[in-house]
């Protein structure tokens, strides 16, 4: 291709269109400088950001979205792949980051943090913020947050969302399957599991499910 990044706008965010065959560390400079040369343009901007053209590694992706937000201004809310229950999942999460409200509770909560890996089964994370784990909370783990929790994986440990007595927070997984789970202090009711308890990661028949407050009872929504 005649250039080596081309930045494409999405309906989700900012497609980075990139050369298949330039080494890994000299692609990387062409992106920062291609970032760097919009950034008056780009400056302060908040966007998911997704990849066509090479086959990257989660720690490239990550490589990139680094040095992306350390040396320009510019935020990046998620990165997108091409899988389409994990699409629908953060670009909702997306928009719901990227509204602003003049209330200070609502700024605060449209910051939001990521989790890069999978938790160990008896570890605990906790957040003030909005929570995105990028991995897995397989049993026994429990993630605690005064905002939303959002787990791109299985969701089969316990999640506490709201804990500051937020009833608009939410709990989202691609596979919802928590020991338990709470918002502001209510408790949703168990889930049923399915009959053969071990899945892949990658089986396409698992339903995203996102869990939110309605007149105090905890709902279950379906992504399909």
């Amino acid at each position: 291709m005649s250039q080596a990044v081309i930045i494409k706008s999405s309906k989700n965010g900012i497609n980075l269109v990139l050369d298949a065959s330039m080494p890994f560390p000299e692609l990387l400079t062409k992106i920062l400088h291609k970032f760097t040369e919009a950034e008056r343009f780009f400056a302060n901007a908040s966007f998911a950001i997704s990849f066509e053209g090479r086959e990257l590694s989660d720690e490239e992706k990550y490589q990139v979205v680094d040095a992306i937000m350390e040396q320009t201004r510019v935020k990046i809310l998620c990165i997108l792949d091409s899988d389409e229950i994990r699409d629908a999942v953060i670009e909702q999460k997306c928009r719901e980051m990227q509204q602003t409200n003049e209330e200070k509770e609502a700024r605060r909560q449209s910051r939001g943090c990521f989790y890069r890996g999978s938790l160990l089964p008896g570890e605990r994370l906790e957040t003030e913020e909005s929570i995105v784990i990028i991995g897995d909370v397989p049993q026994e783990a429990v993630v605690v947050s005064q905002s939303d929790i959002v787990v791109l994986g299985e969701l089969s440990g316990s999640a506490f969302a709201g804990m500051s007595g937020n009833t608009n927070a939410t709990i989202t997984a691609l596979s919802f399957l928590p020991e338990q789970y709470n918002i502001a202090g209510v408790y949703g009711s168990p889930m049923e599991k399915a009959k053969n308890s071990i899945f892949s990661k990658r089986n396409k028949t698992t339903q995203a499910k996102m869990a939110f407050l309605c007149d105090g009872i905890i709902n279950i929504r379906s992504f399909s």
